[in-house]
């Protein structure tokens, strides 16, 4: 395959700089693990992902497609709610996309933004004051908590809402999180949740696991276990999966800049660069466009769900 994918210096050229981009994201030579956590359950490494985060808190700029999309749409169920919600905690994820959006929606007079990361707390204070946020947002009373997802410092019964996009898919305890958010909640409050579903950078993987088999003889997880939805007894609706087209080298950018890059706590720490060119070009043969883009899937559900169906 990657014979093949050398026969014009236009798709070498793409498939190094996208397996340089590859190695560096995927790769996490440089990144070692601070502390493991003690439970049993632990799949990630909450640590690394902090680093991610701080990281990708300064390369993302103020707008995503992606981001922007999914949270249009979870926050559009609110619309559906006449109800009001004077506290809201805005849960990790895409933090500063849903500050930024919430436009008076849900009658919040009080929103709490809370990230495990310094720096993207840091970010979204920041962007706030630059992108118009006072401006349609003048009511709203905003709190800003550095904390983690798997640990939250609330009292039970202190909020009508909890908002989280594209979050909990890096949580180990993700039950027990759903657990501390029900209890958080006042009795007619509202969870409201986007997450990324089994199906999500399925073309990435199965290019990476062909890779691995073709140059190592094994495989090794380079791509983070997502949830199925089998087991969501209180899920709202999915909302299915969409495409995008972006250049090859351009969708490990993106995912870096989303701090969604490899955070497994058994991940091979070291990614040869064969394997990587491996990668790249399989990725382009089987899924590659001829304008040089290649498509990525992204599956989002959304979860909605009252206190009283919990």
């Amino acid at each position: 395959m990657i014979a093949a994918a050398r026969r014009g210096s236009g798709v070498v050229t793409r498939i190094e700089e996208f397996a340089r981009r590859f190695l560096v994201a995927f790769s996490s030579g440089g990144d070692r693990l601070d502390e493991v956590g003690d439970r049993n359950v632990d799949i990630f490494d909450r640590s690394l992902k902090r680093k991610h985060r701080d990281r990708a808190a300064w390369l993302k700029g103020t707008r995503d497609p992606l981001l922007d999309l999914v949270t249009e749409n979870l926050l559009d169920r609110l619309d559906d709610c006449t109800h009001k919600f004077p506290v809201a905690l805005n849960l990790g994820g895409a933090v500063d996309h849903v500050k930024r959006s919430i436009r008076g929606r849900g009658g919040i007079e009080r929103l709490i933004t809370m990230d495990m990361s310094k720096d993207m707390i840091k970010k979204t204070l920041e962007s706030s004051s630059l992108d118009g946020y006072d401006k349609f947002n003048k009511n709203i009373e905003s709190l800003h908590v550095i904390g983690d997802e798997e640990f939250l410092p609330f009292k039970s019964g202190s909020l009508d809402l909890i908002i989280s996009c594209l979050g909990l898919h890096w949580v180990n305890d993700l039950p027990g999180a759903m657990t501390q958010c029900r209890m958080a909640l006042k009795p007619d409050g509202l969870f409201l949740a986007s997450m990324y579903g089994g199906d999500t950078l399925r073309e990435l993987r199965i290019a990476c696991t062909a890779a691995q088999l073709e140059r190592e003889g094994g495989v090794s997880p380079r791509i983070s276990p997502l949830a199925q939805w089998a087991w969501r007894r209180w899920h709202g609706n999915r909302a299915g999966s969409e495409k995008t087209q972006i250049p090859a080298f351009e969708l490990i950018e993106h995912l870096r800049c989303m701090g969604d890059t490899n955070a497994v706590l058994q991940r091979n720490q070291i990614m040869r660069r064969d394997t990587a060119l491996a990668a790249a070009a399989i990725y382009e043969s089987m899924f590659g466009g001829t304008d040089g883009t290649v498509p990525a899937t992204f599956q989002v559900s959304l979860l909605l769900s009252s206190l009283q169906y919990w």
